[in-house]
C-alpha cells in the first residue's frame, strides 16, 4: 500500500497537472516544457494552506508559474539550484491592472513595495487581470 507522504504526492502531482492544462486551456501559457511547469505548480501546491485552493494558475512569457488564491498570488520561478518563491498577500496589492500590446499582455501589480510587472500570454491578459481584480475585491 502507498504511505501517506506518496498520496500526498500523488494529489500534488494531478493538481500540478490540472493546473498546467488549465492555464494552455485559458491562453495564459508562456515558454516553460509540461515537465517543468508540473514540478513548478507542485512547489507551489505544497506550500498552500489547507484551506486554499487554486483560484488562477498561470505561466509568464518567460516560464514562471503563478497561482493566486483567494490568500496571496504566488510565482515561482527555477534555477539551477532549485525553485525561487515570490509572494504577495493580498494586502500588499494596492491595485490591479492590465494591458495588451500587438505581442505580449501585462499584468501590473501596484503593490506596497511598489509596482510589480507580470508578462503573460496577450490571449489570456484581459481573462487573468480581471480574474485577479475579483480575487483582489473577495480579499477585503
Amino acid at each position: 500500500m502507498y504511505d501517506q507522504e506518496k498520496i500526498k504526492k500523488m494529489k500534488n502531482h494531478e493538481l500540478a497537472m490540472e493546473a498546467y492544462y488549465y492555464s494552455i486551456n485559458n491562453k495564459l501559457i508562456g515558454g516553460i516544457s509540461e515537465k517543468n511547469a508540473v514540478k513548478c505548480f507542485e512547489q507551489i501546491i505544497a506550500m498552500l494552506n489547507s484551506d486554499e485552493r487554486l483560484n488562477l494558475p498561470f505561466i509568464t512569457v518567460n516560464g514562471k508559474c503563478c497561482v493566486a488564491t483567494k490568500k496571496r498570488l504566488i510565482k515561482c520561478s527555477k534555477n539551477m539550484f532549485g525553485y525561487k518563491f515570490k509572494e504577495w498577500n493580498w494586502s500588499q496589492i494596492t491595485n490591479v491592472f492590465y494591458k495588451t500590446t500587438l505581442t505580449a499582455g501585462t499584468l501590473i501589480l501596484n503593490t506596497v513595495d511598489g509596482e510589480v510587472k507580470i508578462s503573460i500570454n496577450r490571449g489570456g491578459t484581459e481573462f487573468a487581470g480581471e480574474k485577479l481584480r475579483k480575487l483582489k475585491r473577495e480579499a477585503k
